[in-house]
């Protein structure tokens, strides 16, 4: 990816500056990429930020561009984990999950205007309500192919650490939730009641 190659580049940089104590005279040190907050409200249009990375539309994605993206926890109980796609599978149900940010695709998303969050491992997949859950405590995170519908869409607003899915929000009182009984890694993403707890906290930030 293009921003990955230009962030390579500038810790190759400064890797090589720090083995001969300084750069040499007249080199100018790459900047690495600014990293920015996403916020969006439902029915907003999701605006890129200044000087991302951008996407652009595969067959059956939902829109013409995106914005790449991590979704950290904001969980007390164990800092540093990212949303993240099961590795080990890929189609339509595969798992999402909390894990130990570590940099990989299947912890970054592209974000498009619309307010779908589509994977980066497994592109043309989505992330998606479980339509069998109806929106209740417990309905089911999942990764499924892209196809615009409203349990695909999202919304992050400024302000608010919840991310709430536009099919079933309950008047912006159902949110995306990390399943707080399992502490470590491998916690089932999911719909729940917004209780205003650390498992529903989030941050997302372009990549």
């Amino acid at each position: 990816m293009f921003i990955h190659k230009k962030l390579a580049a500038a810790l190759a940089t400064t890797a090589a500056a720090m083995a001969v104590g300084a750069l040499a005279p007249g080199t100018v040190q790459a900047a690495e990429p600014t990293v920015h907050q996403l916020n969006w409200s439902k029915g907003q249009t999701v605006a890129a930020p200044d000087s991302v990375h951008m996407a652009q539309g595969i067959t059956g994605a939902p829109a013409a561009t995106g914005v790449y993206a991590r979704i950290y926890s904001l969980f007390r109980t164990t800092p540093n984990q990212c949303l993240d796609a099961d590795a080990t599978a890929g189609g339509n149900g595969t798992r999402v999950q909390a894990w130990g940010c570590n940099g990989s695709t299947q912890q970054e998303w592209i974000v498009w205007t619309n307010g779908s969050i589509e994977s980066v491992r497994f592109r043309g997949m989505c992330l998606d309500a479980d339509l069998n859950g109806g929106g209740a405590n417990g309905t089911r995170v999942q990764l499924w192919q892209c196809n615009g519908s409203t349990q695909q869409q999202w919304y992050h607003p400024s302000g608010d650490l919840a991310i709430y899915n536009v099919r079933f929000n309950n008047n912006d009182n159902t949110v995306l939730d990390r399943d707080a009984t399992n502490t470590g890694n491998g916690a089932r993403a999911q719909l729940w009641a917004k209780n205003f707890q650390s498992q529903q906290w989030w941050d997302i930030r372009t990549a």
